[in-house]
């Protein structure tokens, strides 16, 4: 038996991070967003936003660092009770923000798609909760647009769920819930 490879993917904004942040608080294992680790790094250099000055650089990082995730989150020891990993956004996630700036390609889908999950849960965009931060700079219908793309490219060959728009404690309820009836 492997773990269970579970992405909790979405819109900017949309609530994934608090999510997530709440899995590990249950004591779930999870794999925090790399990519704001590559911001941050960017900001200190003085790159406001690294990822539109050069998304090939910037997707590369972060691609190499979500493979790294991926492939750590493969090695851990199985626990028969919880086998799930969480990951805030999935390889995947890459191939989706190049598409929506007209970017991507076919080599870029190759890569991604080489990685797969068992699930993937997406919180479409609330702008109710949106709020910006040092990391995420756009605004609300900026974020908006990476959804459609973001979905698509999972819903390619992935089972996707859309996670209702309620409290984090009622989404993460919805995703063991959810869990623990597909493994039932």
């Amino acid at each position: 038996m492997q773990n269970k490879k579970i992405v909790i993917s979405g819109s900017p904004g949309a609530g994934k991070t608090s999510v997530v942040t709440e899995l590990y608080a249950k004591g779930h294992t999870v794999f925090n967003e790399y990519s704001r680790t590559i911001i941050e790094e960017g900001k200190e250099k003085g790159n406001a936003n690294a990822f539109l000055s050069d998304p090939f650089a910037f997707s590369e990082r972060l691609f190499l660092g979500r493979k790294e995730q991926f492939k750590h989150a493969s090695s851990l020891s199985i626990k028969t009770k919880d086998p799930y990993v969480f990951f805030d956004r999935g390889l995947h996630d890459i191939f989706a923000y190049l598409d929506a700036l007209g970017k991507a390609n076919a080599l870029w889908k190759e890569r991604v798609t080489a990685f797969s999950y068992d699930i993937v849960f997406l919180l479409d965009p609330w702008e109710s909760i949106y709020k910006n931060d040092a990391q995420r700079m756009e605004t609300f219908e900026e974020a908006q647009q990476y959804f459609p793309y973001i979905k698509r490219i999972y819903e390619e060959d992935h089972e996707v769920v859309i996670v209702p728009k309620i409290s984090v404690t009622e989404r993460v309820k919805f995703i063991l819930h959810y869990l623990e009836d597909r493994n039932e």
